[in-house]
């Protein structure tokens, strides 16, 4: 028998949207109590709060401090740091709530902080990953992206993305978990905002170690899985099923799935796959798809679907990004997924909207 995924809480749609609506209002209230020097200051500082979360993963400063509180002594210890000088980063990371400081320069961990555990559920390999050396150094060229178009990736890593960590297998496995990850962050918000009941087949088109597909299987016991990605990628995604107890249910299959699609699916998955890609490509692979369809299949995009407004959002900043690290990616807004999906043939149904920074968006063939 496997073991239960933990499947935390969430909150229906509408409350967190309430919600979060309100916290934005309070963001624009406060800001506006300061002059807007002031004001625009604070948001360039959050580039030391964001190195800081990516060094703390790095040194692991979360799980050092699972088994309870400990000095800043023990702490530089444990992670081979500089004294002082770890007390200044956990200082003031403890000032944007992530860890708590107690009398004596003694830390422990908060609710932000237990997410970079290595636990299920964390946040760590992400951050890692978007915030690793080389990352960094993309981030330093957004100047040039945004003034050329280029992406930054191939001027840092000498080739693109994909081919890259293909090549580099320490990093692939980085990649991997930040993908799981990203899983674990939507996976309870997608399942409650999404009832997977009706399909017998779902096919998940570059799922990763297969984590998201685990978790649906798990909640919907009848359906049959089918995990298909580059044969590097899928290599540990047994595990996945087996600790879940549903791999006698789920096949495995290494490919690319620009050449082909596996058929049999009643329901195509794809989580955070077209934004690597520009228009172009993404119509060619939507083609693809679309002729391995059958009857009323659905497909089903998870994404970030960017919002036509003021508003602040997840998808906004992250498809920065995209443009430094893909050549021509991009997050997208529901008219322009809209019409990629037209040009390869299908109809955009509706975009569901889930408390994590994912929507899924639903299509049929025409």
């Amino acid at each position: 028998m496997g073991s239960e995924m933990k499947m935390p809480w969430v909150p229906p749609v509408g409350l967190f949207r309430m919600i979060n609506g309100l916290r934005v209002l309070l963001r624009k209230i406060a800001g506006a109590m300061v002059p807007p020097t002031v004001a625009v200051f604070e948001k360039a500082q959050q580039t030391w709060l964001a190195k800081s979360i990516g060094v703390a993963c790095e040194l692991n400063l979360a799980d050092i401090l699972k088994a309870g509180p400990k000095s800043i002594s023990e702490i530089a210890r444990e992670s081979h740091s500089h004294e002082e000088s770890l007390y200044r980063l956990m200082r003031a990371l403890a000032g944007e709530g992530i860890f708590r400081e107690m009398p004596g320069k003694v830390f422990s961990n908060t609710r932000l902080s237990a997410a970079l555990t290595d636990d299920e559920g964390s946040m760590k390999f992400m951050i890692r990953h978007q915030l690793h050396d080389a990352n960094w150094e993309m981030i330093g060229l957004l100047n040039h992206s945004v003034t050329t178009g280029e992406d930054a990736a191939r001027k840092v890593l000498g080739a693109g993305i994909f081919d890259y960590l293909s090549q580099h297998p320490e990093k692939n496995e980085l990649y991997n978990k930040a993908m799981t990850n990203t899983s674990d962050l939507s996976a309870s918000a997608i399942l409650s905002a999404c009832s997977f009941r009706r399909f017998k087949t779902i096919v998940d088109i570059g799922g990763g170690e297969g984590r998201l597909l685990a978790k649906i299987l798990q909640k919907n016991s009848k359906a049959q899985g089918i995990l298909f990605d580059f044969p590097h990628v899928v290599a540990g995604a047994g595990k996945t099923f087996d600790r879940t107890g549903t791999g006698n249910r789920i096949r495995i299959m290494g490919g690319n799935f620009f050449d082909d699609i596996p058929p049999g699916g009643d329901c195509y998955l794809m989580k955070n796959i077209l934004h690597a890609f520009d228009d172009e490509t993404c119509i060619g692979l939507l083609k693809t798809i679309s002729r391995r369809m059958e009857g009323k299949a659905r497909l089903l995009i998870i994404e970030a679907v960017i919002s036509e407004n003021n508003k602040p959002e997840f998808g906004k900043l992250f498809d920065l990004q995209m443009l430094l690290g893909t050549d021509g990616g991009k997050e997208r807004t529901r008219r322009e997924f809209d019409n990629l999906l037209s040009q390869a043939g299908f109809r955009l149904r509706k975009v569901i909207r889930t408390v994590s920074p994912f929507s899924v968006v639903e299509a049929v063939r025409r």
